[in-house]
């Protein structure tokens, strides 16, 4: 297992199996120095990104991303039990940068660096195979 340099696009692995994603996040964790883990982030339950109307301390999955410095390695594990959650996950997987109603390009997430272990419980939706 080795990690892309920068400036390589986000990297997403996408899998019917759970056992494989958790064992790769795993992998990840252990193995490479330097990788920092988020694992069994539920889209169905957890934002990906906060809205212009949310609470500033709303939990979401950019900011925990963004907590551990630009150009991190970061690895994380999506669990998408649902369609609903495969759409969740569109925007954040892609490999423009993401921006909120409020971010600037100081604020705003690139994504290099970054790997999505997306582990999807039943049918792919066509939205998350173009992104994978």
């Amino acid at each position: 297992v080795f990690w892309l340099p920068k400036p390589w696009p986000p990297a997403v692995v996408v899998s019917q199996d759970s056992d494989k994603i958790q064992k790769l996040m795993e992998v990840l964790a252990k193995k490479l120095e330097k990788v920092h883990s988020i694992s069994k982030v539920n889209a169905d339950d957890y934002k990906m990104m906060k809205s212009l109307y949310d609470h500033r301390n709303t939990p979401n999955l950019r900011d925990d991303i963004l907590q551990f410095g630009r150009g991190a390695l970061v690895a994380v594990h999506l669990q998408c039990p649902s369609e609903n959650a495969q759409l969740c996950i569109r925007e954040i997987i892609e490999d423009s940068p993401s921006m909120t109603a409020f971010s600037t390009s100081q604020s705003a997430l690139y994504k290099s660096g970054l790997l999505f272990g997306v582990h999807v419980t039943g049918q792919l939706s066509p939205q998350l195979v173009s992104r994978a």
